[in-house]
């Protein structure tokens, strides 16, 4: 796949057809992936959580989601072939896991959600092998019990969902003990596919207006990351355009780590 840098980070440019077959070649043979989606609010918890930048930085495929992130790769002077969300993809990855016969497994959301969004995609796709399914409201001293049950249930796609940037910390501390090659960290991913939270129309899809959706729907937990967290990003991205495109494309995000 080919890459482009943008605010320091290394994003695949690709489609979601080709990440896909990828993501399942990859499962199949047993290569091992962190794969993160990267949007507008994963790049302002990058710029003040230095534990999360390094672990986006730290050998992960990067996914480009959303219309923040493809307006800053055209302001970097790239155009991206799609909008690689983990929304959009994990339909892909079920059919094409279904055809390969690899097994999946999915971990988050809350009591009840991720065992509808299994017996959805199962329903969509009889073929489809859900190995295990739990959700993400478990103790710190269960965590070795819980990876000895993904172990044992011989998944080669583990879904992550426990949100942004817990999920992909909880990824990066049990790789090593993870026997699954491919890791994805998606956010509310089975809440959508669970039928818990509807998605926007297609057509504010279309138009890059998901978020609005979202916000409409969870006006005050979702009040920060949008309302504050979208003018935070623009700021930043033209802030680093006004430097150069070499510093929107490849400075490192570091606005006051901690």
């Amino acid at each position: 796949m080919h890459q482009i840098p943008l605010f320091g980070l290394k994003i695949e440019d690709t489609t979601l057809t080709d990440a896909s077959a990828n993501i399942v070649n990859d499962a199949k043979s047993g290569v091992q992936r962190k794969i993160y989606f990267v949007n507008a609010h994963c790049i302002n918890i990058a710029a003040i959580n230095i534990d999360y930048l390094s672990v986006l930085q730290d050998e992960a495929l990067l996914f480009a989601d959303g219309s923040g992130m493809r307006l800053a790769a055209g302001l970097a002077g790239f155009s991206l072939k799609d909008n690689v969300n983990g929304t959009d993809l994990f339909p892909l990855i079920c059919h094409d896991a279904a055809v390969a016969g690899v097994r999946l497994a999915l971990l988050g959301a809350r009591p009840g959600i991720a065992q509808r969004c299994a017996e959805n995609m199962k329903t969509q796709f009889p073929e489809l092998d859900i190995a295990w399914v739990h959700d993400g409201y478990f103790k710190q001293d269960t965590e070795d019990d819980i990876i000895d049950a993904i172990n044992r249930s011989g998944a080669e796609i583990l879904f992550v969902a426990m949100g942004v940037p817990m999920q992909e910390l909880w990824i990066a501390r049990h790789m090593n003990k993870l026997r699954v090659p491919v890791l994805l960290g998606v956010g509310a991913l089975f809440d959508f596919y669970s039928g818990t939270m509807p998605r926007a129309p297609h057509w504010m899809r279309r138009f890059g207006l998901e978020w609005l959706f979202r916000y409409a729907m969870e006006p005050r937990r979702m009040f920060v990351r949008y309302i504050v967290g979208n003018p935070v990003f623009i700021i930043r991205m033209l802030w680093r355009r006004l430097k150069g495109r070499k510093n929107l494309q490849e400075a490192v995000l570091l606005d006051g780590a901690k």
